[in-house]
């Protein structure tokens, strides 16, 4: 293959084939390669998007086990890399990295693996919610802020929404390493769990689920983004707000921003509804992400560096991308 190729390692999945579907609507020629163990599951992904080959990928081996003919212009690991074969990939070949898959508890080899060769290639960290979803809706609301004392994401995640068996995996293995979450109160990390890990969030519709402490990324980006003393995010599984009205099962995100504007109190409440779920608004994000460090978006490619999606696009532009895909957002600020 002489044409340098989009690896999507994991592309089979659902959040691949939604990822694939965004990509090849902005990218309507550009090649891809459909990494992943189903290959029959991985055919019809690239019959779909269409000038796409399909590759089996062996997780365990130096170079996914893919041979030296491939050329590369990014690695997107939609799938475990446990063993950071893909990360060590991209590295050699000085080409983009981005992985959606992480927890907080166990990025370090990652990090230690950038510390080592940081100018070998830019590499994205999207393992906040959504790939970066909810901390853009976040840095969105504190823009009007001269002082943010608390943010507090709430998550409503459908039981009906196919979010498919890795995203499943991969909560499960992060609560069994880490059955506490990492929050932040006065300025402080801590990590609870129990009564303390409990709470209860207002969904779009008004009702109050119950809910738990979660800690993706979102916590450390917002914390290092805005220093507010206070960041929680918080996860409650059941019906959405748009499938209880007899809509159709949607992501449903709500952001409260508490502080200070022009001397006085402030509070902010920003809601994110996508009514193609949770794994479309995934893929979708992972998108704009790779978008942005490739340059296709118009901008120019970004050089080695450790990233996180909100280092890569402005808030503002990142949602309205999100409300052409369909996105409603509202905001109610007091």
């Amino acid at each position: 293959m002489t044409t340098k190729h989009i690896l999507f390692a994991g592309g089979s999945g659902i959040v691949g084939r939604a990822a694939i579907r965004w990509f090849r609507e902005r990218q309507p020629g550009m090649p891809l390669l459909v990494g992943g163990r189903n290959l029959d599951a991985a055919r019809e992904v690239a019959r779909e998007a269409g000038a796409a080959h399909v590759v089996a990928i062996d997780l365990d081996k130096p170079r996914l086990g893919l041979d030296d003919g491939v050329a590369l212009a990014a690695v997107v690991m939609l799938a475990p890399d446990d063993g950071l074969r893909g990360l060590r990939y991209a590295q050699d070949l000085g080409i983009a990295y981005l992985n959606i898959g992480n927890g907080l508890v166990e990025v370090g080899p990652e990090m230690a693996l950038f510390a080592h060769r940081a100018t070998a290639a830019p590499v994205v960290l999207a393992s906040q919610w959504g790939a970066g979803v909810a901390v853009f809706l976040a840095l969105h609301g504190v823009k009007g802020f001269e002082r943010v004392r608390s943010i507090r994401i709430g998550v409503v995640l459908d039981e009906q929404d196919a979010a498919g068996p890795l995203a499943l995996e991969d909560m499960q293995r992060l609560g069994a390493a880490a059955p506490a979450a990492l929050v932040f109160t006065g300025g402080k990390r801590s990590w609870v769990s129990g009564d303390a890990a409990k709470a209860r969030i207002k969904a779009i519709d008004g009702r109050e689920l119950a809910a738990d402490a979660y800690s993706p990324f979102d916590i450390i980006s917002l914390y290092a983004a805005t220093g507010a003393p206070d960041i929680r995010f918080d996860l409650a599984s059941g019906e959405s707000s748009s499938r209880r009205r007899g809509d159709a099962v949607a992501a449903e995100i709500i952001v409260e921003i508490e502080g200070e504007a022009e001397g006085q109190p402030r509070r902010s409440r920003a809601t994110l509804e996508f009514r193609q779920g949770q794994a479309s608004l995934t893929g979708l994000s992972v998108v704009l992400s790779l978008s942005a460090v490739l340059g296709l978006n118009g901008g120019s490619p970004f050089s080695a560096g450790l990233y996180m999606p909100e280092l890569l696009e402005d808030a503002e532009a990142y949602l309205d991308e999100l409300r052409r895909a369909g996105a409603v957002i509202h905001e109610d600020i007091e």
